[in-house]
């Protein structure tokens, strides 16, 4: 069954809180503590610690803590300026290889 995260708090003590205040409200929640080789893993400069609850209890979850789902979110104009300074340097790269190669 496929698991949501719901919250992100910094430290496992106030993961166990929020995840118990789920639970009271009948909604199963488990906390990953973020290990290598867990199943489900948040990098960035969040904490490494996660509230999951099955996806179908995600919004009434949401509602009892008060929060909002992350939204996925469009790249940006430094995404796609990135990608096109890193596709020139490679074609750049190819064309010097085929004409070093072809001298």
């Amino acid at each position: 069954m496929p698991e949501v995260a719901v919250a992100f708090p910094n430290d496992e003590t106030s993961a166990e809180v929020i995840a118990e205040r789920l639970r009271a409200e009948q909604i199963p929640a488990r906390v990953d503590r973020g290990l290598w080789g867990s199943g489900y893993q948040v990098p960035g400069p969040r904490g490494h610690v996660t509230v999951l609850v099955r996806a179908e209890d995600a919004a009434r979850a949401h509602e009892v803590l008060g929060t909002r789902p992350a939204e996925g979110r469009e790249p940006g104009g430094m995404f796609w300026g990135f990608l096109g300074f890193v596709v020139l340097v490679l074609v750049f790269s190819v064309v010097a290889v085929i004409a070093t190669a072809l001298r």
